[in-house]
């Protein structure tokens, strides 16, 4: 039996969904994870004025500064949003401000499994997406060890994707020992950007993504080495959804974000984690590997955990 155990961290990220939607819905295995964990929402800081939809970039223009003055100009898409979660900053920052990724500063504001990578050179890690963009602009860099990565708009459905991205990273889970990994499923998003995010298919969707999570989780807990291990579990969304469907303006609907926080096998009892932004996701995965938070680094996230 070793002395300690060892820290890993799991980040799952659902597209699109909803925190309002998914209290209504009820989805298992996330409220699981909420009731014996700890959660919270908070509200994007930017957005742009007009129709909410991302079939065009549209012009970015400054919306209500965060506290300090500072201004951020960006869309509520998820080339922002994603690209926040990975790098811990904002997009006036990494320099995505809508889905088509004109000039990323990815070099500049590496994803936290790069940065987890170059600090700790020993550590596994591994990323999964369905949506391919993520991949083809560098959100998460080439230097991670293990990336599998389907384009869901090339599968006819985005639950297929979905699936064959949930299997690989079960598999990954099983068969290999990683300490980093993340895993993100789009179907939400793409349904409520045709159906809106009150329809049947936007419940099966969810459904399903919170069956995939449980999947992951039953494969972490039967890992032969479970029990030398301490493994974090965070779950988070880009965006939200009017209610006719879409992203992109300034609407609370589109703005709220959520973070689940799970320390497996540690009861935090539902615990609130006060207004948990995007940013913060990174650093709390880097600081549960043991990754020092450098202030050279410029981070807009902190640690969730400092005050949980």
């Amino acid at each position: 039996m070793p002395l300690s155990k060892r820290n890993k961290v799991l980040v799952v990220g659902m597209d699109g969904l909803r925190f309002d939607r998914l209290q209504a819905l009820g989805a298992p295995v996330l409220g699981s994870l909420m009731s014996s964990g700890a959660y919270g929402t908070s509200k994007l800081p930017y957005g742009e004025a007009g129709t909410p939809r991302t079939e065009s970039p549209g012009q970015v223009v400054p919306k209500s500064p965060e506290p300090g003055g500072r201004v951020i100009a960006s869309r509520t898409d998820s080339g922002p949003g994603w690209s926040s979660i990975a790098t811990g900053v904002w997009p006036d920052k990494h320099g995505v401000v809508d889905n088509g990724f004109a000039s990323p500063r990815f070099m500049k504001y590496p994803d936290f499994l790069t940065r987890a990578k170059h600090a700790r050179p020993e550590l596994s890690t591994a990323a999964f997406f369905s949506w391919a963009a993520l991949d083809e602009h560098g959100a998460f860099s080439p230097a991670i060890d293990h990336r599998f990565v389907l384009d869901g708009y090339g599968f006819g459905s985005w639950a297929e994707a979905d699936r064959r991205i949930a299997e690989a990273a079960e598999r990954h889970l099983a068969a290999t020992d990683p300490d980093a990994v993340f895993v993100y499923l789009g179907d939400t998003d793409e349904v409520a950007h045709d159906l809106g995010p009150h329809c049947p298919e936007y419940f099966d969707a969810l459904q399903a993504q919170d069956a995939y999570l449980g999947r992951l989780l039953d494969t972490v807990r039967g890992r032969s080495s479970y029990r030398d291990e301490r493994w974090t579990v965070l779950i988070t969304t880009d965006h939200g959804h009017v209610d006719e469907g879409g992203h992109g303006g300034t609407s609370d609907e589109e703005r709220t974000v959520f973070v689940i926080a799970n320390r497996l096998e540690e009861d935090l009892g539902g615990r609130s984690l006060g207004e948990p932004r995007l940013v913060d996701v990174g650093p709390t995965a880097l600081a549960v590997l043991g990754v020092r938070l450098d202030p050279a680094w410029d981070l807009d996230g902190a640690d969730l955990f400092i005050n949980c």
